[in-house]
């Protein structure tokens, strides 16, 4: 393995202007009745030249509270490298190390961070449809030296795994989780499901695989985002297929909470030794059969009454993506459209057919404060960084990170578990055809 070390410093700052009640429905190129305007300043910086990430593994990038500060963030390279960075809070200076050499191109594969109390990191990542893979830092807190790799959910001629997204439960006695996708014993969309395993010794062992959810024989694989309270809940948005397959896909919610699933609600649904649980069981945030609009999930976050918020897009047609944010009031769920996101993202070449339609710019969430939200879409033939704070039903302010940009700017990423006073959003800014065909870097802005 080899370890690069370099120095980050600011590309300067760049202007940008705000604008109070942006309003939902905005046309792609700027919102048409923006009310006022001033001026702020955003900070930006190129973390890696060479980087790209998928949306289904997280957390991508977390910020460690430690006596040096650090953002430790995964990425994919062009070599098909799992990587991680690491930089100084105070200091910027930037550290990567390659955890797996050549393992695929594809971003699917992106790790993901733990951080355990001692302050070891736990880093996951995948092939697409093959092992799961962990790696455990030789030092706490320093990701220049790690422990051997680990295969801890092993691939073979009927089963396969993709994604990961690891949590720790401090109600269950620090308990570990990771989320992902299973496939088999036949590659059927039938046969695709949202599992997990759990580690109850900070990763030196795990259990059996468990299959968290049935989509009951439909030929069209679910796709599922977690987010967590670290005490003893854990949320599920999750849709029971993939929106270039059917018209008809919905998104859905539940929670996990003292060893059972309920209904948003509170419902109870199912106990941890009663899986899998029925997709069709589970009450929908937004019902795409009746509209015959399908959907696609972006985020999910918890607010400070550790009630759910989500943002995901429908797709009136594959030119028209429409971002949605939605919370559930205590007593249901509130669906608003944020803006028309532009058509797809990916960039084509000449001759090239579009792959993947319905991959959008990206709309996601701030963990700490979920009434921020960080966007991308489409202004004047690019795909621009925004940011959005909700005001009220259809008020939002706006802010642009990025403006006039040369290439793509996607898939923004809010750095996780930061200080409420570090707003630090990142994103991919380059030229993106495919996941496995990308040539785009990793940028950061505070």
């Amino acid at each position: 393995m080899r370890t690069i070390r370099a120095y980050c410093f600011g590309f300067g700052t760049m202007t940008v202007l705000v604008f109070a009640l942006f309003l939902a429905g905005c046309e792609p190129q700027g919102a048409s009745r923006d009310q006022s305007e001033s001026k702020a300043s955003v900070q930006m910086e190129t973390l890696v030249s060479d980087g790209a990430w998928c949306w289904f593994s997280d957390p991508r990038a977390i910020y460690h509270h430690g006596a040096d500060p650090q953002i430790y963030f995964g990425y994919i390279n062009q070599q098909g490298d799992v990587c991680i960075g690491a930089q100084d809070v105070a200091t910027r200076e930037l550290t990567t190390y390659i955890l797996h050499d050549s393992l695929e191109i594809d971003d699917h594969n992106v790790p993901t961070v733990l951080i355990l109390p001692s302050d070891h990191l736990l880093t996951f990542y995948n092939e697409h449809n093959g092992h799961v893979f962990m790696r455990r830092s030789a030092r706490p807190a320093d990701i220049n030296a790690w422990e051997p790799e680990r295969i801890i959910a092993r691939a073979s001629d009927q089963y396969n795994y993709t994604y990961t997204n690891p949590l720790r439960l401090s109600n269950e006695e620090g308990r570990i989780y990771l989320f992902g996708r299973k496939v088999g014993p036949t590659r059927s969309f039938a046969h695709w499901w949202p599992y997990f395993i759990f580690s109850d010794d900070d990763g030196e062992s795990w259990s059996e695989d468990m299959i968290l959810l049935d989509n009951e024989g439909r030929e069209n694989p679910p796709y599922m985002k977690v987010a967590t309270d670290h005490k003893g809940r854990i949320d599920f948005l999750f849709t029971d297929g993939h929106p270039k397959i059917g018209s008809d896909v919905s998104v859905y919610h539940m929670f996990y909470l003292d060893g059972a699933f309920h209904q948003t609600n509170g419902d109870r649904i199912a106990a941890l030794e009663e899986l899998p649980i029925a997709i069709a069981e589970v009450e929908k945030i937004y019902d795409a059969a009746s509209s015959d609009v399908r959907a696609w999930i972006w985020d999910i976050a918890l607010d400070k009454a550790d009630r759910p918020v989500v943002t995901y897009a429908r797709y009136p047609t594959e030119n028209d993506h429409r971002y949605h944010y939605a919370y559930w009031d205590g007593h249901r769920w509130q669906d608003e459209e944020v803006c028309r996101a532009g058509g797809w993202m990916p960039s084509l070449r000449q001759g090239d057919v579009v792959r993947e339609a319905h991959y959008s710019g990206g709309i996601v969430l701030d963990p700490q404060d979920p009434t921020s939200v960080y966007l991308s879409r489409q202004i004047e033939g690019k795909f621009e960084i925004q940011h959005l704070r909700r005001i009220s039903p259809g008020e939002w302010s706006h802010q642009s990170i990025t403006e006039a940009s040369e290439e793509n700017n996607v898939r923004p990423y809010v750095v996780y578990d930061r200080p409420d006073d570090y707003p630090s959003v990142l994103w991919m800014s380059g030229i993106y055809n495919h996941y496995t065909r990308y040539e785009t870097g990793i940028k950061i802005a505070y």
